[in-house]
C-alpha cells in the first residue's frame, strides 16, 4: 500500500462510484438505500485530509497496490482514542481485481499499522448483509460480526446510523502489548505525556517529555480553538499549569531541537502508554509522520501504577512533565542512567 495524494482524490471516486463492481454495494437496485454518491457528495464523506495527510487521526486514504499497479483504496475515518476504534472502508478498482484475496490482505496490513503507528486496537467494518463478497472478504482478514445488538453498540462507539438497512458490525481486535521493551544504549529512549482539552475532542494543552537519563522538556501550548476543556481537565490539568504558554510551531521547534541534542546521532525511540501521546505528536508537529530519526512505541502499563507511582514520589498526577517521569519510573524503575 501507498498514501495517497490529492491526485488520488478523482481516481478514488471513480472505483467507487463509477466501476463494474459499484452494483456490489450501491444504489439501485439492490441497494436503493445507499444511493451512489456524486462527486461532491464523495469529496464531503472524504475531504482533502484524506488525501493529504494532514489530519491522520481524523481519516485517511491510502492506495491499495500489487504487481506495481494501483487496485483499489482503503481508508480509515476518525480514531476514536477514547473508545479504541476505528471504522475502515474499502473498494477495489474493478472486478478483475476481485477474488484474489486482495482486499483481505489490505485489512490486516491496514489493522497492524494502525495499532503499530496511530495506538488503536479495535477494527471495525459495516458492510450490508447483502455485500456477500465484502462479508467473505471482512472474514478472511480476520473480522467477526458481534453478538451484540448493532443499535446498541452503534450508540456506545458513537457511530452515525449505517445507511444500509441491514448492517453487520463486524470488528477486528488486536491485542496490546504485554512486556516492557528492553531499553538499549544504541537509541535514544525517551518518555512522553500529554495534557488535552478532551478525551473525545482533545486538544494539546502541554507536552513533556524525560529520557532515560534524566534529562526533561516541558512545553504549554497556547490554545488554537476548539471545544472548551471537560470538567475534568478543569479540575486536575490547568491548576497544575505553570502559566508560560506559547505557540505550538515555537514548541514544536523546541522539542526537536531537544530531542537532537539529546540524541547526538542516535535514533530516539518515543515512549508512551496511550495512543493520545502519539496523537499528542501528531497534533504538535501537525504532521502524520513522526521524523525519520524517530519511532514510537506503546508500553502496558496500567493506569493505576502511574496513579501509585506519583503518591509515592510526590509527583503532580495529571501534569505532563510528572506523568512522563512515572512512566519513566514504571518501564525502567530506578535504572542507571545511560547517556
Amino acid at each position: 500500500m501507498r498514501r495517497s495524494t490529492p491526485l488520488d482524490s478523482s481516481r478514488a471516486f471513480d472505483w467507487l462510484a463509477c466501476s463494474d463492481l459499484t452494483a456490489q454495494w450501491l444504489g439501485a437496485p439492490w441497494f436503493a438505500e445507499q444511493p451512489v454518491p456524486t462527486q461532491n457528495q464523495f469529496r464531503e464523506r472524504f475531504g482533502p485530509h484524506y488525501f493529504d495527510g494532514s489530519r491522520v487521526f481524523e481519516g485517511r486514504a491510502v492506495v491499495i497496490r500489487a504487481a506495481a499497479l494501483d487496485l483499489g483504496i482503503l481508508a480509515w475515518h476518525r480514531v476514536d482514542l477514547m473508545r479504541d476504534v476505528v471504522e475502515l472502508d474499502l473498494w477495489l478498482r474493478g472486478a478483475a481485481f476481485a477474488r484474489q484475496g486482495i482486499g483481505a490482505e489490505a485489512l490486516e496490513l491496514a489493522c497492524a499499522w494502525l495499532q503499530a503507528h496511530l495506538g488503536v486496537n479495535r477494527f471495525l467494518l459495516r458492510p450490508s448483509r447483502r455485500n456477500v463478497r465484502a462479508l467473505r472478504c471482512a472474514r478472511r482478514a480476520g473480522f467477526r460480526e458481534t453478538d451484540l445488538e448493532p443499535a446498541e453498540v452503534g450508540v456506545r462507539l458513537g457511530l452515525q446510523v449505517s445507511p444500509y438497512r441491514d448492517a453487520v458490525l463486524m470488528f477486528r481486535i488486536l491485542s496490546t502489548p504485554r512486556a516492557m521493551p528492553h531499553c538499549t544504549d544504541s537509541a535514544l529512549w525517551v518518555f512522553i505525556d500529554s495534557e488535552f482539552t478532551s478525551l473525545e475532542s482533545p486538544q494539546l494543552i502541554s507536552f513533556g517529555a524525560v529520557c532515560l537519563d534524566g534529562r526533561t522538556f516541558y512545553a504549554e501550548i497556547q490554545p488554537e480553538g476548539g471545544a472548551a476543556p471537560s470538567a475534568f481537565v478543569v479540575d486536575n490539568v490547568l491548576p497544575l499549569l505553570e502559566g508560560r504558554a506559547a505557540p505550538r510551531v515555537q514548541v514544536a521547534v523546541q522539542w526537536i531541537e531537544w530531542l537532537l541534542d539529546c540524541a547526538q546521532g542516535r535514533a530516539v525511540v518515543l515512549v508512551s502508554d496511550s495512543g493520545y501521546d502519539r496523537w499528542a505528536v501528531a497534533a504538535l508537529l501537525q504532521n502524520e509522520d513522526l521524523p525519520p530519526w524517530a519511532q514510537w512505541t506503546r508500553v502496558p502499563v496500567a493506569y493505576s501504577e502511574l496513579d501509585r507511582l506519583t503518591q509515592e514520589q510526590r509527583l503532580r498526577r495529571h501534569h505532563a512533565l510528572d506523568d512522563a517521569l512515572a512512566l519513566r519510573l514504571a518501564v525502567v524503575g530506578d535504572a542507571p542512567a545511560k547517556v
